[in-house]
């Protein structure tokens, strides 16, 4: 497998960065995304780094599609091919890093506004302590590529293997770990719908 581009996101200078222009307190918004506000913090000075399932919830008060965390630079088409060797690893600065059980690799960056992001996820066996359930707007899609998982999805669990799938709401309170063995892969697509009614994605990701 070739190597994949790895990249410094800087999450935590694009959340204060967007947080501020909102004219949102660091308590404001760790009060609507349901954290405390020591936990933003961190996540601002690079100290931890969010989840996917943070992010969407901070990204929704923040009026910015999840994408914006990832974007490398303006967007010029609505068409986005990226090749296996331009693969987007998410590594946050400083102590984030290690903050995450698992590693997710962004495998569309370019395009900000969309409904759906997709990712390949890596989850190392062993990471109980780190298991935390997560709620936010929108639906998860999990297509397991190698190793056992077991997920929950409101409170029921769901143990899965190569060739397994599940698709839920993701306001359903959820979280999931790898069993024990080697490290499971998966690939990942969560949509948010941020779209008002009747408006034109298109128009909405150039305006």
């Amino acid at each position: 497998m070739p190597e994949v581009a790895v990249h410094e996101l800087a999450l935590g200078r694009k959340l204060r960065r967007l947080r501020e222009d909102r004219g949102k307190s660091l308590a404001t918004l760790a009060s609507e995304v349901g954290m405390e506000e020591s936990q933003l913090g961190a996540f601002e000075s690079d100290r931890a780094a969010p989840s996917v399932g943070e992010l969407l919830r901070i990204a929704g008060r923040l009026d910015v599609s999840i994408g914006h965390f990832f974007q490398t630079e303006v967007p010029e088409s609505r068409v986005e091919v990226v090749r296996s060797d331009e693969r987007f690893t998410v590594r946050p600065r400083g102590e984030a890093g290690e903050s995450l059980g698992y590693r997710y690799h962004a495998l569309s960056h370019g395009i900000t506004e969309k409904l759906m992001q997709p990712f390949l996820v890596e989850v190392p066996p062993g990471q109980e302590s780190a298991v935390k359930r997560s709620t936010h707007e929108g639906e998860e899609f999990l297509f397991v590529l190698a190793g056992r998982i077991e997920v929950e999805v409101g409170g029921a669990l769901h143990e899965l293997g190569p060739g397994d799938a599940i698709y839920y709401d993701s306001r359903l309170p959820h979280s999931l770990r790898a069993l024990v063995g080697a490290t499971a892969r998966l690939l990942a697509c969560v949509a948010q719908d941020r779209r008002r009614a009747g408006e034109d994605p298109i128009e909405r990701a150039y305006r």
